[in-house]
């Protein structure tokens, strides 16, 4: 097949559905699928690459509407290539609506991944997500022939999802367990960030306005009620703009010192920085968080997680099994739950053991397979109403 995927950004730019495309395409290329990725160009230049075997081509973004990258070549690029079916990855209404007109226009299937509702961050962008579902949404979102979400509790969760129902099919995240394994070495994390002997939260995310819901706030403000727990340190992996103002917080909470901010982190580091920490801790705020792949990494390099109740959360951590879940926006009970998994080595050491075992059900091998099925379904579905 031909397949042409359509995403915001794709690495070296950070994030969940960028590690989600990234995986996919370099999958189904190994399947011996031709594959091109279609995306803005931040941080890199516009052009076309080769990357990992994977086709990019990095689209001049023009402006930005509340993160969203707006890309005015967009439409004619998609019509430009030779494609069986086109992949769409959401929350972009533009990607996605852009998707679904060039799909009508060349006469092949086109799907949808749902990563998660729209953001309601401000006042204003709470109005314009209301205008969106209410009277954009209705125009391109049935053109996808499948719509997939990452977990089953987002998708009966979902106001838009519930909705669709009959085309809404859970293909789960993945991992490669393969290069997040137990056996990766954090120990030269450890010495360059003098951590050698201390207990050490892991948080990835970016640091961005756009990424306030990931909740680090509320993980330094229990971190601050954590000071009976000798030499434990906070290392934040991750950057954005507002970073100073992370640094702002951790000063007035004094907690400073224990605050490591090692910024971006290379990709294929990434490993390393995960084996340097005793748990990964994701306390996001609200439904914005739609699964939450840092929690399925660690879990592959063997270290257990904790999380918040909210979004898809809680299909990745099964509570007491491969980590502990909260409520959200509570740091007196997220500081418990550190507490309790830091202070007990045998529930910490054998969570770390279900997390990899939990985290090898969830290859990206068996993700690949699952939407290569999709495809497939949607491309004899469409073939045949040709027919009739």
């Amino acid at each position: 097949m031909r397949i042409g995927i359509v995403n915001s950004f794709f690495p070296p730019w950070r994030g969940g559905a960028e590690t989600y495309v990234y995986n996919l395409a370099k999958q189904l290329g190994k399947r011996g699928h031709e594959v091109v990725v279609l995306c803005g160009n931040a941080p890199l230049g516009p052009y076309r690459q080769v990357f990992d075997g994977v086709t990019v081509e990095r689209i001049k973004i023009a402006g930005r509407v509340f993160g969203t990258p707006v890309m005015p070549s967009l439409p004619l690029k998609l019509l430009g290539e030779d494609l069986d079916v086109i992949h769409a990855n959401f929350p972009s209404p533009y990607n996605a609506f852009f998707s679904a007109v060039a799909a009508r226009m060349k006469g092949i299937p086109a799907l949808l991944t749902w990563h998660n509702d729209l953001p309601s961050v401000t006042m204003v962008a709470r109005t314009l997500v209301l205008a969106h579902d209410e009277l954009v949404l209705p125009l391109y979102l049935p053109r996808f022939r499948y719509i997939i979400a990452t977990s089953d509790t987002y998708a009966r969760s979902s106001r838009i999802l519930r909705g669709h129902g009959d085309r809404v099919v859970v293909v789960r995240n993945g991992v490669d367990t393969g290069r997040f394994n137990p056996a990766v070495s954090g120990d030269e994390v450890r010495s360059r960030l003098d951590l050698d002997s201390a207990s050490v939260i892991l948080f990835v995310g970016a640091l961005t306005r756009w990424h306030r819901y990931k909740g680090l706030d509320i993980l330094m403000n229990a971190l601050a009620l954590l000071k009976d727990v000798a030499r434990l340190h906070l290392l934040v992996v991750g950057g954005g703009e507002l970073k100073p103002e992370y640094q702002d917080l951790a000063d007035r909470l004094g907690i400073l010192e224990r605050v490591k901010f090692a910024g971006d982190v290379a990709n294929e580091e990434l490993p390393e920085y995960y084996a340097a920490s005793d748990i990964l801790v994701l306390p996001s705020k609200d439904r914005s968080e739609g699964f939450g792949l840092v929690l399925l990494e660690a879990n592959a390099v063997g270290k257990p997680v904790i999380g918040t109740r909210v979004g898809g959360i809680p299909s990745v951590i099964r509570d007491g099994y491969n980590g502990l879940l909260v409520p959200p926006n509570r740091p007196e009970e997220l500081a418990h739950a550190i507490k309790r998994v830091l202070t007990d080595d045998k529930m910490r050491n054998q969570m770390g053991k279900n997390g990899r075992a939990f985290a090898e059900q969830h290859d990206w091998s068996i993700v690949v397979e699952q939407t290569e099925n999709l495809y497939r379904r949607a491309l004899t579905m469409h073939q045949t109403r040709k027919g009739t």
